[in-house]
């Protein structure tokens, strides 16, 4: 989109208080003012897309400092008021202010829960997830059988989509869906489109680089948007070594790709200071690994569209989810003259279901490798070393691959904000006068089979 281009300007210093103070109301009225004004094509871009920003941040910081609390204080044993403080210091706690009062993501407790050390032996477990161990040790397993055997494959089938909620339902009007499906890759063949509803949808070509299948009909009801699809998922073991590399490395996707793969002076002097002297692209991209790993903390935060610069979000704040993490390493990889790129879609297994990100990337002789920078710092937290370093350069089996490229086109192309303008892996729905926002539907998300083959 053309409008996030404008992302590398900066906002007025008057609107830019209100921003940070979460005085939205005011904020959008200097925008007014300013949009009266005699200013450049790309500020005024800059500041309809703050707007936008600002409706997201209401939507996912919700829980006031008592809300955020009396939370903790139902799942952890004795918490007390300086901890929620301190948790806020240490990274654990996203928040931000609206109103001038702090304000609580609205997953900021499955972020303590999941990642905070200190709190693990004192999680209230009123119903042990008996899933999440199957998950933990079927993931060590199939690990193990990969460094071991040097393959592991594994037929994946599943059933996707959205469903609208009530209060968006406009029935007799048009609506445009599109769904993410999977695209063939390193990992991922013999994909089987098996069925669609509504029947007859737009299933965009192999080689999009986001993939969907794009459905336009008049709205009936509360319904359903889904895609029932199967692929195989095969992985073989990268036994990346430093000293077997060819003599000339390839220069494919090293460029920055604005507004968020950029070479600032920030980052090109984090990448300076990770990797120094070095000069062999192994050693160079198992340095930024090592460093994302063990310094950046997994943190769930708000949705892409309003973070300015993603890969500078992590480097500044040492915190950031999965596509986060993954953008930084590839912006320093990039800088490092280290070819690397995106991918997603879903994580698969068993037992669990959900989006994720990771990265690529490129050294001759072994071509596109995988780094895992969120299962890397999770096995590294546990202690885990043998998982650890099996993501550096290798994946699992378990995952489906919809997006080949960050801040790529749908076919045909969406009309509205995306509520993901740089990623698609729960969906997309507009009228034809607006975009819905994600809390506007539901997401569909079914395992019908997965076994080894």
């Amino acid at each position: 989109m053309d409008i996030l281009k404008s992302l590398v300007v900066d906002l007025p210093e008057d609107v830019k208080k209100y921003v940070m103070y979460g005085d939205f109301t005011r904020a959008n009225e200097l925008i007014d003012i300013y949009e009266k004004r005699n200013i450049s094509d790309l500020l005024r871009k800059r500041l309809g897309y703050e707007r936008h920003v600002m409706n997201i941040i209401k939507e996912e910081y919700i829980y006031s400092s008592e809300e955020a609390l009396k939370m903790c204080c139902e799942k952890i044993k004795d918490f007390s008021r300086e901890e929620l403080e301190d948790l806020k210091d240490e990274r654990f706690a996203d928040w931000v202010y609206i109103d001038g009062k702090v304000m609580f993501h609205k997953r900021f407790l499955n972020t303590i829960l999941a990642v905070c050390p200190k709190m693990a032996s004192r999680i209230i477990e009123e119903n042990k997830d008996e899933n999440a161990k199957k998950k933990q040790q079927l993931l060590d397993n199939v690990v193990n059988e990969i460094i071991e055997k040097g393959y592991k494959s594994y037929f994946i089938h599943v059933k996707t989509g959205i469903k609208l909620n009530k209060e968006v339902v406009r029935k007799g009007e048009k609506i445009r869906v599109h769904l993410p499906i999977p695209k063939p890759c390193k990992q991922i063949k013999n994909i089987k489109i098996i069925s669609t509803n509504p029947s007859g949808g737009f299933i965009a070509p192999e080689d999009c680089d986001q993939r969907t299948v794009y459905f336009e009909k008049d709205v009936e009801g509360e319904e359903e948007f889904t895609v029932e699809y199967s692929y195989e998922n095969s992985m073989e073991y990268n036994n990346l070594d430093a000293s077997n590399l060819s003599q000339k490395q390839p220069d494919f996707y090293t460029d920055e790709l604005p507004p968020h793969i950029v070479f600032t002076p920030f980052l090109r002097d984090l990448a300076n200071k990770i990797v120094g002297d070095e000069t062999n692209p192994i050693i160079k991209a198992r340095k930024i690994y090592d460093y994302i790993t063990t310094n950046v903390q997994y943190s769930y935060v708000r949705p892409y569209a309003g973070i300015v610069n993603i890969p500078e979000y992590a480097a500044y704040n040492l915190k950031g989810d999965c596509g986060v993490q993954a953008l930084l390493f590839i912006t320093l990889c990039r800088i490092c003259k280290i070819p690397a790129r995106w991918q997603s879609g879903l994580y698969v297994n068993p037992y669990f279901i959900g989006c994720h990100d990771w990265a690529q990337f490129y050294i001759e002789p072994y071509g596109w490798v995988f780094a895992d920078l969120s299962f890397g710092g999770s096995a590294h937290r546990k202690g885990n070393t043998k998982r650890w370093n099996f993501y550096f350069g290798n994946l699992d089996p378990f995952r489906m691959v919809a997006n080949s490229d960050f801040q790529g086109d749908f076919m045909p192309s969406k009309n509205f904000f995306r509520v993901d303008p740089y990623d698609n892996q729960v969906g997309e729905a507009e009228y034809l006068d607006r975009g819905l926002s994600a809390k506007e539907f539901r997401s569909i998300m079914k395992i019908v089979d997965i076994h080894e083959i």
